[in-house]
Order: C-alpha cells, then structure tokens, then sequence
C-alpha cells in the first residue's frame, strides 16, 4: 500500500494538468491519444517502421571503413615486404587498410528497399487502426458512465416515488383501512428497488473503470472523473438528428404529444418494414462502403501487403541475376602482413569491382519463388476476406442503427405516457380514490420506461460511432 501511494505521489505531477473535473468527450479522446499505453506501442512501431526504412536506404550508400592488424610471434614469420616487394623475416607484422565500398547492382537492394517502404505504410495503417479502435472504445465508455449515472438517477427517483407509497399505505393502516400484508408488500418494492440502486452503483464503478483504461491515466485518478455532460447527446448529432425527422414522419411517432389509440395502431402496422433498412437507402449504403474502402485502415493495411508480397516475389526472382559492388581501398600491405609499423607506412590506392553470381543452387531459389507466389496469392485472399467482414459490419451497424432509432422513438413515447400516468395515479392516490399497489405499478412503469429510453439513447449513440468506426472516418 506504500508502494501505491508513493508511486501515486510520484506520478501525480504527471496527470495534474489533465482536465478530469469537467470531462468531455473531446478531452477523453485526446488524453487516450496522449497517454494510452497500446496507442503509444503502435507510435513506436511506426517509428521503428521508418528507420528500417532508412536502415534500407543506407545500405544503398556508400560504406567507409577501416582495418587495422598487428601481429607478434616468438618465431620469426615470413612478411611480405610491400617496399622492397620481398620477403623478410620478422617478429612483428602490420597490415592498415581504408576501404570504401558501394553497392552498384543488387536485387536484394532494390526490392528490399521497395518492401521497406511498402511495409513502414502498413505499420503506420495499424497505428492508425490502433486510433480507430482507441477511439471507439473511449466514447463507449464513456457514455456508458453516463448511462450508468443516468440509470442511477432513475432508480434515486423509484425509490422516492415508492417509499411516498409506502407512505400513505402505512398511514391507511394507521387509519385502519389497509393490512399490514399491504404495507409489508410496499416494504418489499421499496427494498427491491434499493437492491437495484446499488447493483447499478457497482456498474457504474465498474464503468468507470474501464474508461479510466481506455484514457490510459493511474487507476488513482478514477474519482477526480466527472462527465462534462449529463444528458445523452442524442440530437446534438446531426446525422442522428435528421434521421429521427424521418422516423417520426414514416412511423407517424409525434413525442412531444400525447399519442393516441390510432398512433399506436399506426406503429404497429408498419412494423413489417422494420426487417429491412427504410431509414438508409441504397445510395447512402454504398456511401459508407465506399467510405470504408478509402479510409479503414486495417483493409489498406491488408492490401499494402499484397504490394510486400509482390516485392518479395520480385525479390526472390532477382536472385537469378547477378550481384555488382564496388571498392576503393587505400592501404598498406592489404593482402598480406608487412614489417613496417603503424604511422611509418606507405599507402597504394586500389579500385575495383566484384561480380557474383550463384549459378546453381539445387533449385533452392525455384521453391523460394513459389513459395513467396503463394504468399502473395494468400495476401489477396486475406484482402478479400477483410473488405467482406468490413461490408457485413457496416450494414449490420446501420441496421443496429436503425433499430436504435426505432426503439428510442418508441421508448421516448413511452416515457411521455407513463409520466402522465404517474402523475394521474398520484393525484387519484391522494384522494383516496386508487389503492397504494396501482400507484407502484405506475411507478414501476414509468421507472421501466425511462430505463428504456436511457438504454436506447446508449445504444444509439453507441451504434452510431460503431458505423464511424467501421467506415474509417476517425483514423485520418
């Protein structure tokens, strides 16, 4: 536990500039780009992408090097001489060599430096499909927070709804009017709904800490959380907002009236164009897929790597011709040691060129060559395999979407009516004129009702930024 303070001690002037006290979305997703720990390793991947690349592009440039050797024996060695161009004998031999060397032809050279190109890309599309998921992960959780806080201001309200009907059935008792198994029966949903308060404080606790690790901050800093917002921002999305125009208008829902018999008929009619997309037509559709085509970065990743593959077939087929460097030394006595030590002797210059070329290597290259075919043939299939799943996500995240709005149209109905029925009961209670048990059962169904609509407004905002994040949108 010392530990634990002692390293919060340690680390708080680290996060004290964060702005944990008024918490926006906007905040939580640019602490999680500064401070989240995947999002940093895929930074440094890329980084280590880059230098391979310029690793690549070195090996191209010359190279200057230097080699010096001295050698002491007991018995006399035979040295060659490079000034009297003789043999001596001698206890000590020296050699001192500058070279420098550069690459003039190499297939390996080429397509190695192509292929690390091509694959400094692709890692800099995972960093930025890192960013995607980071992204859709800190706005899931952090509207669930808010659900949670929202889920637990209804449930505060339930139980004050329930225990002022406790209320007047104790006091009908008193008056001698009901029974104690009435009274013990309001007891028993005052209770329940106090069991369900606390249950939903623990989701709560346990959402929030599950965004403290999507932000990536110490776990410590947990309770200094505290959402900027304290509504689901349903129609301050624009794109969400014109769609529930449409959804009232086709579905006939009114929610800022009471609706009627004939609007609830309405609804029930057209359920049957709810198994397929109305809300999205198939111009809007293939908008987003070609959205994903342009933009997912995970499927430009897959196909950047049929680009890879296609180098290291080249690759492997350049293996076929020959490899061509050149040199340029200065030294003395390069080949063999001679006798005169180091800062006394003579340089030459020499130059040339090396050719080599494997001729025959028991058909090793043509088994490399196929082999890395089918990589690339396999590289195709994966690309495919992806634009599929990522097609199936979009459509299966508009129709979540879409039934989203439908179940939030429906509930925010819903809501409107259990209101008026709650306070209708209420006033019928305090007259005397309904028994306790009708007023909890409003009560119940307004709290159900309402619970609903947070919900749908959750699972709304929720499906939204999934079809952002299966398009791509965010990663640039």
């Amino acid at each position: 536990m010392c530990k634990r303070i002692f390293l919060l001690l340690c680390t708080a002037p680290l996060f004290c500039e964060i702005p944990l006290r008024n918490l926006t979305l906007q905040d939580a997703e640019e602490i999680a780009l500064e401070y989240n720990k995947n999002f940093l390793m895929a930074q440094e991947s890329t980084y280590q992408a880059k230098e391979r690349k310029n690793q690549a592009v070195s090996r191209w440039l010359p190279a200057i090097g230097y080699r010096a050797e001295f050698r002491d024996i007991d018995k006399k060695e035979l040295f060659f001489d490079v000034f009297s161009t003789q043999f001596t004998f001698s206890h000590r031999g020296y050699s001192s060599i500058f070279q420098l060397s550069q690459p003039i032809f190499s297939t390996d050279l080429i397509f190695g430096l192509k292929s690390s190109q091509l694959q400094a890309q692709v890692v800099s599309y995972t960093q930025a499909n890192t960013k995607n998921e980071l992204l859709l992960g800190v706005r899931d959780r952090y509207y669930a927070v808010l659900f949670y806080q929202k889920k637990l201001e209804i449930e505060r309200e339930n139980i004050d709804y329930l225990a002022y009907a406790l209320e007047q059935e104790q006091g009908r008792l008193n008056a001698g009017s009901s029974t104690p198994f009435e009274v013990n029966q309001s007891k028993v949903a005052v209770a329940n709904a106090i069991s369900l308060y606390y249950s939903t404080l623990k989701d709560l606790k346990n959402a929030r800490n599950a965004l403290v690790i999507s932000l990536g901050i110490d776990p410590l800093l947990e309770p200094e959380i505290c959402l900027a917002e304290d509504t689901m921002p349903v129609h301050q999305i624009p794109e969400i907002a014109i769609k529930l125009q449409d959804l009232e208008a086709k579905y006939h829902y009114n929610q800022s009236t009471f609706p009627t018999t004939e609007d609830f008929l309405k609804h029930i009619d057209s359920l049957e164009y709810a198994r397929k997309l109305t809300l999205f037509s198939p111009a809007e559709v293939q908008e987003y897929l070609d959205l994903a085509l342009c933009l997912r970065p995970d499927l430009q990743a897959r196909k950047l790597e049929i680009d890879v593959a296609t180098q290291n077939v080249n690759q492997k087929l350049g293996t076929y011709l020959p490899k061509v460097s050149g040199y340029v030394r200065y030294s003395y006595n390069d080949v063999d040691l001679g006798t005169v030590s180091f800062f006394k002797e003579a340089y030459d210059l020499s130059a040339g060129v090396v050719l080599t070329w494997n001729l025959f290597d028991s058909m090793l290259r043509e088994h490399e060559v196929r082999e890395a075919r089918s990589v690339k043939y396999s590289s195709k299939i994966n690309y495919d395999k992806e634009w599929q799943q990522i097609e199936v996500e979009i459509r299966n995240g508009l129709y979540l979407l879409e039934e989203a709005m439908l179940t939030y149209s429906s509930a925010t109905q819903a809501v409107y009516v259990a209101e008026q029925a709650r306070q209708q009961a209420r006033d019928k209670l305090e007259f005397g004129r309904i028994a306790p048990l009708e007023y909890r059962d409003s009560v119940n169904q307004l709290a159900q009702a309402r619970n609903q609509q947070n919900g749908a407004s959750f699972d709304l905002i929720a499906a939204y930024y999934q079809v952002r994040y299966s398009t791509g949108i965010d990663a640039k």
